[in-house]
């Protein structure tokens, strides 16, 4: 039943993801076109003789606009998937269509069809296409949760990795799933339950159950490393059979790493990192950091000015320091700050080093003896930091991120799990910059930069950014 009904439905949705975006076509071109005295101008674009290259150049691009959508995936269960996920996923459908849409208007000569017409189309397909998903989404999930929509599933190992998708699977109604029992061929789970679901056999004994059974997906959750050839031929039986399978990979045992898999020529390969992947989110991170450091270098441009005359009037050299520091990938950049200390203060560091007052390997004193007195402000007001934003646009910095430690702290840090923070840019301010800074230790600090990273969002950047402004005017911290 379920299959005859998804059938039915996997046709409308591809029905109506033509229709929207035929539809998101025509509404912008009327938009753009239709003249306010011609209210007929619909009628009259529509009564025009068809030429055979149209329709056949129509044809090809409602297909490619379909093959766009298939090849994305939008067309495949999205049960276990995200919203997020499936939105990114109709945003390159839609970027692929309004590619084919301008083939097809160059090649056919169609007046209508503008750089501007395909924005506008790019733009307003995306928000329909997405709203009718999301509600989809919605709608199916209620139904699930009232045992509509239901798949069979079958969850192959019985150990600690299956118990846990299991009692993830009978939690979560809304996925719409039926645990029908499950295989293991271990006679410790053999007279026992999952989740309390029987024990339908063993490995050995599963294409026997898959004849008798109706089964619509196995989920795999047997140690990979120690049943790697039941896994293989599991695997083998069920793709012969045509049945959706989910492997529960316990091969590398993350506990910060995402896991991203990619498919590279014919070999599945599994990335593990600490940070996010290229994403819609990361593009939008860069995108905020050109942003915000053109819009603030602009605006500070007076306060760059009086600076500068300050440093100058005050004491001897230049107007900026400019020193190595470690970044993204431990690559080093030229890091730019407003001088702050007397143009000697790098020579004078070894006869001032026992005057050290912060452990670990960063190197503080309260009251340094090389900072000016312009410079004591400067660091106060976090005035002497503005030069950075210059580093922000270049790329070697982001705007929110762990601060840049020097070659001389980066070198002397000892704990491993520390040099997790050389994993993304180093920032203009981070949440050690608005939770105390000076006033705390460095394990403390690298604690937070850790936390942000492991954390990391879109809003906890907006959170932080917005946390920096009373941080400065307050001066909390700051020394």
């Amino acid at each position: 039943m379920i299959t005859r009904h998804g059938t039915i439905s996997d046709f409308c949705l591809k029905v109506s993801d033509l229709s929207l975006l035929v539809v998101s076509l025509g509404v912008v071109v009327v938009f753009r076109f239709a003249p306010a005295e011609n209210p007929t101008f619909v009628v009259d674009y529509l009564s025009e003789r068809v030429k055979v290259t149209n329709a056949i150049l129509g044809a090809l691009l409602l297909f490619s606009w379909y093959a766009a959508f298939a090849a994305q995936g939008l067309y495949v269960s999205h049960r276990l998937t995200s919203r997020t996920k499936e939105v990114i996923e109709i945003a390159r459908a839609i970027a692929i269509c309004s590619v084919a849409l301008l083939v097809a208007a160059q090649i056919g000569r169609w007046p209508t069809i503008s750089l501007r017409t395909i924005a506008g189309f790019a733009l307003l397909s995306f928000a329909v296409i997405v709203s009718l998903r999301l509600a989809l989404r919605y709608n199916l999930r209620r139904l699930r949760e009232h045992g509509h929509n239901v798949k069979s599933l079958v969850i192959v190992g019985g150990g600690m990795r299956g118990q846990r998708f299991a009692a993830h699977i009978k939690r979560r109604h809304d996925l719409g799933y039926e645990i029908l029992g499950f295989v293991d061929s271990d006679p410790v789970y053999a007279s026992g339950s999952l989740e309390g679901a029987k024990h339908l056999g063993t490995i050995e004994e599963l294409p026997a159950i898959i004849a008798n059974e109706i089964i619509d997906e196995v989920a795999v959750a047997l140690p990979i490393k120690s049943h790697y050839s039941e896994i293989e031929k599991t695997v083998g039986l069920l793709e012969e059979q045509g049945i959706t399978t989910h492997v529960l990979s316990d091969l590398f045992p993350q506990k910060l790493a995402r896991a991203l898999s990619v498919d590279f020529d014919g070999m599945p390969i599994v990335t593990l990192g600490s940070v996010p992947p290229f994403s819609w989110r990361t593009e939008a991170k860069r995108i905020m950091d050109l942003a915000v450091s053109i819009i603030c270098l602009l605006i500070s441009a007076p306060l760059f000015a009086l600076a500068a005359i300050a440093i100058k009037l005050d004491s001897r050299g230049p107007i900026f320091f400019v020193q190595e520091r470690v970044g993204f990938s431990k690559r080093r950049f030229r890091m730019i700050k407003f001088r702050t200390m007397t143009s000697d203060a790098e020579e004078r560091m070894n006869d001032i080093e026992h005057l050290n007052e912060k452990s670990g390997p960063i190197f503080k004193i309260r009251n340094d003896p090389r900072i000016t007195r312009v410079g004591r402000w400067l660091r106060k007001t976090s005035i002497d930091e503005l030069p950075q934003l210059v580093n922000v646009m270049l790329g070697d910095m982001s705007i929110v991120g762990p601060r840049p430690l020097s070659v001389r702290d980066a070198t002397r840090m000892e704990v491993v799990s520390q040099k997790r923070r050389f994993s993304v840019k180093p920032g203009l301010t981070c949440l050690w910059q608005v939770s105390g800074r000076s006033n705390l230790s460095f394990d403390q600090w690298m604690q937070l930069d850790l936390e942000y990273i492991d954390h990391w969002s879109l809003k906890l950047d907006a959170t932080i950014l917005l946390r920096t402004i009373p941080a400065i005017v307050l001066a909390r911290g700051a020394s």
